[in-house]
């Protein structure tokens, strides 16, 4: 793309984003720089730059009269890291440029709040969302290892802008970074859905990393490689999760990632770390080789992610920064690791990366259960948002599309290289406000399922508990995941983003929106199953018709308040309510509160009786629909590859004799039938317990 037509395209698609948040502004009855921070904090949650986002606007003085301002905050378990929000005043102007003196302005008020938190405390009202905040500052963040700073912009950032001030904060040097328009921009349009991180090993004085080709196909080549201690410790402190793919990310932040046998080594016998250790996997999407006194150099690497030693990884970077009295700077320096690194095609990496971190890490707990994007769930998700039609709202003559994001910048790589026209068709059926991705579905179904505390937890730890339940359920019975499942699904979505709008515009609202909702949603559950047990609510008018009853409405409205005094109430078990509502004991206090349900709403429900039949009827449907799916796989596949697969078993003896005996029907199909939908269903299962010994087809 020419600087012209970026500039051209940037300016459309500023235009496009100030006309989205004026329309959310009035919608939803909030401030620009409120929907402006959702918008680019919902794009960082996507391309996995943080892991979530809670509002807490605070404005005020400190001590000595320094100007404190920040606009909310996120923490990451994994990297111990807090990171914290500033936004500009939105301009609506072109040519109005973000320059140095004012990035520098905003970033040091952001760092004042965290100077002042004991000011804060001492002297800010107890409702005010920053009053938690910053107890939680003084409390629970209070020993991270790094501290980020980000300020948000609409406007372009000026040519001078290249170097920020160094700014501290609580004794520490705090990590900036400037998110103007142009960067937002690139992010958005990312084919990827994400920032690429691109490696320059002589950054860290060296020539690169001495590889040798190992292996080579037309999607894939496979270098083994050897990567000083030292420079992947580096890396990792600089930028944390993002370099570990997305399921050992989870992985490691719900079952802990500092294992203490590599820390001993470290410590104690760096120079048999080399020995001792299996060395990591990863994969990038390209490098660059040079050849140096006739050895070959990795000398760049772009997108790198770490599929297998994430336990090494970071254990290296943590021991790195704490155990600098126990000479761990040192010891790192002796140290290196194997590395086995795979290149893949972009547009092939979601298949790829998954399976190679699946199989890297088949001795792991890193399995199915935490749910890859190629899990047979997600996929039928993704089939069901494809071919199913939501009913027409406002006055539409067409159906839309709820669009399931399986995999990070789907959505966006639909129409990456699309004509206008085609975007817009595109997007008229698939608005994208009816987009959800993996971890917001994750989310409203533990609402559904009555756990708003887990809801609250933010993404990763609520999708992975999530997974661990959908993978064992699925294992049991997975026609429980039908088209009814799906609809439900949706109208537990469209529940929660309603939820949003009405929450905003009630003249009580203050803060942590995202937690009285869902506290709301379950608490109305759960009085329903309570109070009413023949009855239950009534998801399919929903559905139907894509918009809430006036009943719901006032129903939500009323718990929603009622939710909140229950949330901030001056007895609660922790001070920030945030963090507050993420404990099962809030959950089980909101429980034992009593409640009583608005008439007009209980009229709307539906009988259990008749829900129950009709999650009879969908499972019926999907285990007859996997049976017919499974028959057209078995006859498409063909007679001469269960030919070969019958000979491949003879040398490698894989099958059991009755196990043989199903290949051979599969093989004499008479005019493209066998016998029976269950025996093809068995067919496709040893199909894949050969491939998992080796068959090649």
């Amino acid at each position: 793309m020419g600087a012209e037509e970026y500039r051209s395209s940037l300016r459309e698609f500023r235009t496009r984003l100030w006309d989205e948040i004026a329309l959310n502004v009035a919608t939803n009855h909030s401030i620009d720089r409120e929907e402006f921070l959702t918008y680019v904090t919902d794009q960082l949650i996507e391309a996995e730059e943080i892991d979530d986002f809670s509002y807490v606007p605070y404005e005020g003085f400190g001590k000595r009269n320094r100007r404190i301002q920040i606009d909310g905050y996120s923490y990451s378990e994994l990297d111990e890291c807090l990171n914290i929000f500033i936004a500009t005043p939105m301009t609506y102007d072109e040519d109005e440029t973000l320059i140095a003196t004012d990035a520098n302005r905003y970033l040091a008020m952001a760092a004042a709040f965290l100077d002042n938190a004991e000011y804060v405390v001492e002297n800010a009202e107890e409702s005010a969302p920053g009053y938690g905040f910053a107890v939680d500052v003084l409390g629970l963040y209070s020993d991270v290892r790094k501290y980020k700073i980000f300020l948000i912009s609409d406007k372009v950032k000026s040519k001078s802008l290249t170097q920020l001030d160094n700014i501290f904060a609580r004794g520490r040097e705090v990590e900036c970074h400037v998110w103007d328009i142009g960067r937002i921009y690139e992010l958005t349009t990312s084919s990827m859905g994400r920032e690429e991180i691109v490696i320059r090993f002589s950054d860290f004085g060296i020539k690169g990393l001495p590889c040798l080709l190992a292996s080579e196909t037309s999607d894939y080549k496979a270098y083994l490689c050897n990567i000083p201690g030292i420079v992947l410790a580096t890396l990792y402190n600089r930028y944390g999760g993002r370099l570990l793919e997305g399921n050992v990310r989870s992985f490691l932040q719900v079952r802990g990632k500092v294992n203490k046998g590599i820390r001993y080594t470290i410590l104690n016998e760096p120079e048999m770390f080399f020995a001792y250790n299996n060395g990591i996997a990863a994969t990038a999407y390209d490098i660059k080789i040079d050849v140096i006194d006739g050895m070959s150099y990795i000398t760049e690497i772009s997108s790198l992610q770490i599929v297998n030693g994430g336990q090494t990884t970071a254990s290296l970077a943590t021991a790195l920064v704490k155990d600098k009295k126990d000479h761990s700077e040192e010891n790192i320096q002796k140290i290196f690791i194997p590395m086995k690194l795979s290149i893949v095609l972009p547009e092939k990496a979601d298949k790829l990366i998954g399976n190679i971190a699946r199989f890297a890490n088949s001795q792991n707990k890193v399995s199915d259960a935490d749910l890859w994007s190629n899990h047979p769930y997600h996929i039928r998700m993704e089939d069901f948002s494809r071919r199913i039609i939501a009913p027409a709202t406002n006055g539409r003559q067409y159906g839309t599309y709820w669009y399931y994001e399986r995999a990070n910048g789907q959505y966006a790589q639909e129409t990456y290289k699309s004509t206008p026209k085609e975007k817009k068709r595109f997007a008229e059926h698939h608005p994208k406000n009816q987009k959800i991705t993996k971890t917001e579905f994750a989310k409203y179904m533990h609402i559904y399922q009555l756990r708003p505390d887990i809801a609250s937890a933010g993404g990763q730890k609520a999708f992975v508990k999530f997974a661990d339940a959908v993978s064992a359920e699925w294992e049991k019975d997975n026609t429980v995941f039908n088209e009814e499942y799906y609809k439900n699904a949706i109208a537990i979505a469209l529940l929660f983003r309603e939820s949003d709008k009405i929450v905003r515009k009630q003249a009580w609202y203050r803060s942590y929106k995202a937690n009285i909702i869902a506290y709301a949603l379950s608490k109305i559950i759960f009085t329903v199953q309570q109070q009413y047990p023949d009855s239950t609510v009534n998801l399919k008018t929903i559905w139907q018709k894509q918009v809430l009853s006036t009943a719901w409405v006032k129903q939500i409205e009323d718990a929603a308040y009622v939710m909140y005094q229950y949330l901030i109430r001056e007895d609660r078990g922790v001070e920030n309510v945030t963090e507050w509502a993420k404990r099962e004991t809030c959950w089980k206090g909101a429980k034992a509160l009593s409640y009583e349900l608005l008439p007009e709403f209980v009229a709307e429900l539906q009988s259990l009786a008749i829900a129950k039949n009709e999650a009879r009827d969908a499972k019926k449907s999907q285990r007859l629909s996997d049976q017919l799916n499974a028959l057209v796989e078995v006859v498409n596949y063909g007679s001469e590859n269960w030919a070969f697969l019958l000979e491949w078993n003879i040398s490698h003896r894989v099958m059991a004799p009755s196990e043989i005996h199903q290949i051979q029907l599969a093989k004499n199909m008479d005019g493209g039938l066998i016998s029976s939908e269950k025996k093809c269903q068995k067919v496709l299962k040893i199909l894949e317990k050969c491939r998992v010994e080796g068959f090649p087809r």
